[in-house]
């Protein structure tokens, strides 16, 4: 189940997202696995610190994050966040499920390969959930930035 602050933001501000119920799914990968789709269309989001701030970078499932093209487009310095560190600025969600919405706060960083994709599976707080949203509705809605190179292949 949803957690209940994730929907109501669902509901008001992307009233067309589909809601899927699958087993559970601790990796983007494993996401894409439960619902078939390509690694591609699943967004990854990652939280970093940037200058000591929390944010959001997104790839695609079947990508790893390059920082250093985040820092290049921003002239921010970014690292990966510690768990620990950032599970409290994501409640209600599971650890490892948070969705890439700015309810929570924090910027929202996008490979910009994403855009290529009309709709994008992602974690909705939980293991079990993911929503599917209209990819340019979700950058608007979110105010995702789009990075060049954020994702790269392993």
């Amino acid at each position: 189940m949803i957690p209940t602050m994730i929907e109501a933001h669902l509901r008001q501000k992307h009233q067309g997202y589909q809601h899927h119920v699958h087993g559970t799914a601790k990796s983007a990968q494993a996401l894409a696995a439960s619902e078939h789709v390509s690694g591609r269309r699943v967004a990854k989001p990652v939280v970093i610190r940037m200058a000591g701030d929390l944010a959001l970078a997104v790839v695609a499932a079947s990508e790893r994050l390059n920082l250093a093209a985040l820092e290049e487009a921003t002239g921010i310095t970014a690292e990966l966040a510690d768990e620990v560190d950032f599970a409290p600025r994501f409640q209600p969600c599971e650890r490892g499920s948070e969705p890439p919405l700015a309810l929570f706060g924090v910027p929202i960083f996008m490979d910009s390969k994403l855009e290529s994709e009309p709709l994008l599976l992602m974690p909705a707080g939980t293991h079990q959930d993911s929503i599917l949203l209209d990819t340019h509705e979700w950058m608007a809605c979110e105010h995702a930035q789009p990075v060049l190179n954020l994702g790269i292949r392993p």
